[in-house]
């Protein structure tokens, strides 16, 4: 035993220890060391899962003998656990178990055979690749041979049991879409742990591409030569594709950082990070355009000496779930929960039992908007292979239900983790490592129709500036229920890409929603959430940054816009005019007249339109301004050529009376204020009967009315010669509703009342 121990000292002094050597200095070293000396070096760095360097020097042995056992075990081994690259990694293992020996020494360079666990990993690939049955058959000749000692015993009975649960769950495919999002997120490096904004626009997730400036290449990871974990966003298009990534701004080139979970505001990002050298839970809050620097989060009971990696929080801010592998657990990493207490600290961490957690590994817990819906991953016995995604549900007492396995094909064979889902629950986005990705890990979309978060109320709301300025830091928005118990008030803030911002509601509950710049109000508005069962999505646009007033003329026959209007803005208590405007080519004009005017002023004015051609006509405009970016006037001019008519509601009379009636004395003030505002022109009067008496009756009857009214008109107008009156009885029905002769009409009272109209002719202009 000392003589080997000398021997293999004396082989490994040439050599500096393999975590100080570069890549360049074992690719050297590969090409003058000796066979033996290159299986000492590859099993030392194997067994300290230094895999990049030690497949370097697996590579060179390969070329030496390719189809020696051990060496093919060495680079099956090393695809599979660097990079779960089972397909590569197959042919190496056929050939390892063509030579076995329970009495392997990896340290030899005269051993060509290969351990039984090639066994074991051959299995492995198979169960990657879906081929259960031949998974299974290795995975027990694996049990049958291997030293009974062997850790991977455990692991091969929980093999065998995974690919029973995926037997059946491929069998029994749900209806669910899974969709690679894609080479704009996509990369050859890993792409995982993907964190969904609630209304499906944002897509934060964890790469470890290289930086641009290859500023971080200096910090790979000594283990895999991989680049730091860095976080990156996309954002969604108009057409509903990615936008390039964008690196967030606290990514620092020597540490590695991973996406957890953001605040539904997208203020707010939790981070996972290694400075502290367990891993911790981070978060950077949004300013100034972006993420500020990561904070270790201060919750009670939630970082401690183990290793804590992913949290979640409720749409409330009310109860956080975390993962940690602190002692006390079922096993591995477990999920644990904390509740805000009414003083507005943290509780204490409670693990949320052995429904959930189990003697191996839960992790990424994800909790819907319902606040009752908790999606999380684990690799144990009910898993289909690696991680699947499961799903519970949290009853009236707070119990969760028997976890559900999602099926496939959501879940795979392979790892399949990091589970988020928009606000419906419809579509979601996972991390895993399948056929057909772009590299070891990428991120999928996930579109599913029976794990519907239903009935949900949600508030999308847009801030849009009216002069066209970016979104800014000092707008915010508080959400009150009014009629809530314990509801406290959500204060969120728009994003900044595009001044939107995302709120979940109570159902059947009355809200206002206030806005703020800084500490004003400058704006608010009410509504109420449904009671019912469907799923409702509430709209909301507020504007700022000035108000103002577009008006528009348009010919009422042609419905051509009218260029050259004038229009003036008058005071309507003492008749001064505010200011004038002449319609441009689109019988447009944009007034500055409401410049300084806030949210909830009210404002009145008398708008006089007048055009050559058209009859001249005043509006009044009295309103209190809202959440909408102005006053809209649209305004529909009479062409006042001979011929044309102006139509007015029906005038009424008593039987046989020809007296004028309040009712109708509204209509004719129209007709005053018409000749009143245009002083040229002369209108003739025409009143009109149904059919129902005698024709000699009904021309007397309309003349004695049309001079009635024209009265009326004429002791109220200037130039009082300008209008007359004239009967033209019912000579001039507008509808079949005649009854000449002995004919008994037909029609109803309403059709009969048609045909009792006055009528204002212009003649002369």
């Amino acid at each position: 035993m000392n003589n080997f121990k000398s021997l293999l000292l004396a082989i490994l002094l040439p050599f500096l220890s393999f975590s100080q050597n570069t890549e360049v200095e074992v690719r050297e070293m590969t090409q003058t060391a000796s066979e033996q000396e290159l299986v000492v070096e590859s099993s030392r760095m194997m067994q300290e899962r230094f895999n990049f360097l030690a497949e370097i020097v697996v590579d060179k042995l390969i070329t030496i003998n390719p189809l020696n056992p051990n060496y093919s075990y060495r680079k099956g081994y090393l695809l599979l656990d660097s990079r779960q690259d089972y397909e590569q990694a197959t042919p190496y293992f056929e050939t390892a178990i063509t030579n076995m020996d329970k009495n392997y020494d990896m340290y030899s360079a005269k051993e060509e055979s290969a351990p039984f666990d090639a066994l074991y990993y051959l299995a492995k690939c198979h169960h990657l690749n879906e081929d259960l049955p031949k998974a299974k058959e290795f995975y027990q000749r694996f049990i049958d041979n291997s030293s009974k000692k062997s850790a991977l015993i455990s692991m091969a009975q929980l093999g065998m049991e995974q690919c029973d649960i995926a037997k059946y769950n491929i069998a029994n495919p749900k209806t669910a879409e899974v969709r690679n999002i894609g080479s704009v997120i996509n990369s050859d490096k890993p792409e995982y742990s993907p964190v969904v904004s609630l209304d499906g626009t944002s897509l934060y997730f964890t790469s470890r591409r290289q930086w641009e400036d290859k500023s971080s290449d200096a910090f790979r990871d000594p283990l895999l030569n991989d680049f730091p974990e860095d976080i990156f966003v996309s954002f969604q298009d108009f057409e509903g594709e990615w936008t390039e990534p964008m690196k967030l701004a606290f990514c620092d080139s020597e540490l590695n950082e991973a996406t957890i979970a953001v605040s539904s505001d997208e203020r707010q990002i939790y981070v996972y990070e290694d400075r502290s050298g367990g891993g911790d839970i981070y978060y950077s809050n949004f300013g100034k355009n972006e993420f500020e620097e990561l904070n270790k989060l201060l919750y009670n009971d939630v970082n401690t000496d183990a290793w804590e990696t992913h949290c979640t929080l409720t749409p409330d801010g009310q109860n956080m779930y975390f993962v940690s592998d602190r002692e006390g657990g079922f096993g591995g990493r477990d999920i644990y929960r904390i509740v805000k207490l009414p003083n507005g600290e943290w509780s204490q961490a409670q693990n949320l039992g052995p429904e959930i957690n189990t003697p191996y590994d839960e992790d990424s817990p994800y909790i819907a908007v319902n606040n009752k819906t908790l999606y999380y991953a684990s690799n144990g016995p009910k898993s289909m292979g690696g991680f699947d995604i499961f799903v519970t549900f949290r009853d009236e007492s707070n119990n969760w239900s028997t976890p559900l396995n999602m099926g496939y094909p959501i879940n795979s064979t392979g790892d399949d983790i990091y589970y988020t889902t928009t606000v419906d629950g419809l579509k979601g986005y996972l991390s895993s490592f399948r056929k057909g990705g772009f590299g070891e890990k990428d991120i999928y979309e996930i579109k599913n129709d029976y794990l519907g978060n239903r009935p949900i109320s949600t508030l999308r709301g847009n801030i849009t500036n009216i002069s066209g300025d970016l979104c800014s830091n000092d707008f915010s928005i508080k959400v009150e229920c009014l009629n809530c118990e314990r509801e406290e008030d959500k204060v969120t803030y728009p994003r900044i890409k595009n001044c939107t911002y995302f709120s979940v509601l109570k159902r059947c509950k009355e809200y206002t929603v206030t806005y703020y710049e800084g500490e004003t109000v400058i704006g608010k508005e009410s509504f109420n959430t449904k009671c019912n069962s469907e799923n409702e999505e509430i709209k909301q646009t507020f504007y700022y940054g000035g108000y103002n007033l577009v008006a528009t003329t348009t010919d009422k026959n042609t419905m051509q816009f009218i260029p050259g209007s004038t229009i003036e803005i008058i005071d309507p208590e003492n008749g001064t005019i505010l200011e004038t405007l002449t319609t441009d080519e689109n019988g447009s004009i944009n007034s500055t007249i409401l410049n300084g005017k806030k949210f909830g002023d009210q404002v009145a004015f008398d708008i006089k339109v007048t055009k050559e051609g058209y009859l001249t006509e005043t509006y009044k405009v009295d309103e209190t301004l809202g959440n909408s970016p102005g006053l809209k006037l649209d305004y529909l001019l009479t062409p006042s050529d001979v011929g044309s008519l102006i139509e007015i509601n029906p005038i009424y009379f008593d039987l046989d009376k020809s007296n004028i009636r309040p009712d109708a004395a509204i209509e004719l003030d129209k007709i005053i204020k018409i000749m009143n505002e245009n002083p040229n022109i002369k209108i003739e009067l025409g009143s009109h009967t149904d059919c129902r008496a005698s024709r000699g009756y009904n021309k007397a009857l309309s003349n004695r009315r049309a001079k009635s009214s024209a009265r009326y008109v004429r002791a109220r107008i200037s130039n009082p010669k300008r209008i007359y009156g004239k009967g033209y009885g019912e000579s001039q029905l507008v509808n079949d509703c005649g009854c000449e002769g002995n004919v008994v009409s037909d029609c109803s009272e309403e059709e009969h009342q048609a045909n009792r109209r006055t009528e204002f002719k212009i003649i002369k202009n």
